[in-house]
């Protein structure tokens, strides 16, 4: 695993998580624009970067490295994490852990995949027999349908663009 890290030390510390088989990298975009707020960590998993010859194992594993560097580094403490996707998973998972300090986390499109077997089993019993619906019927169930109903014009019109 390695931190690419950038801008004024004397700044937050912001950390970027990137998301499932994306590299690091994909936060060039916008480093200029955080630099200006933040001095920016990013992430690159064990396993992710063609240049390493390293194994992802596990989200655990990924996540005591972090929170080691975190320490290590940063006092335990950051200003911030962002993850998108994967990255997101593990923002959600490190402040779960409570072994370090971040003072606030940013999730975008996680599937919060920490779940142990058996609350994902209970979840998907639940998700899937009305998705399958949804799918093959074109319909949605009743008791979405009433919630709708029930909702003003505006955010009816929010729900059914979806």
């Amino acid at each position: 695993m390695k931190f690419y890290e950038s801008g004024d030390n004397r700044k937050p510390v912001i950390f970027l998580f990137p998301g499932t088989c994306c590299l690091y990298s994909s936060f060039n975009h916008i480093l200029d624009g955080l630099r200006s707020y933040f001095y920016t960590v990013a992430v690159s998993y064990d396993g992710f970067d063609p240049n390493e010859k390293t194994e992802f194992c596990s989200m655990e594993d990924e996540c005591e490295k972090i929170e080691q560097e975190i320490r290590k580094k940063y006092g335990g403490r950051i200003k911030a994490a962002y993850g998108c996707s994967l990255g997101g998973s593990f923002v959600s998972l490190l402040i779960q852990r409570k072994r370090i300090h971040i003072d606030h986390g940013i999730i975008g499109s996680s599937d919060m995949d920490e779940a142990g077997s058996f609350m994902a089993r209970i979840q998907s019993s639940i998700v899937v027999p009305i998705m399958y619906r949804m799918v093959h019927t074109g319909k949605l169930p009743k008791f979405m349908q009433k919630k709708i109903n029930e909702a003003d014009n505006q955010r009816k019109n929010w729900l059914l663009d979806f």
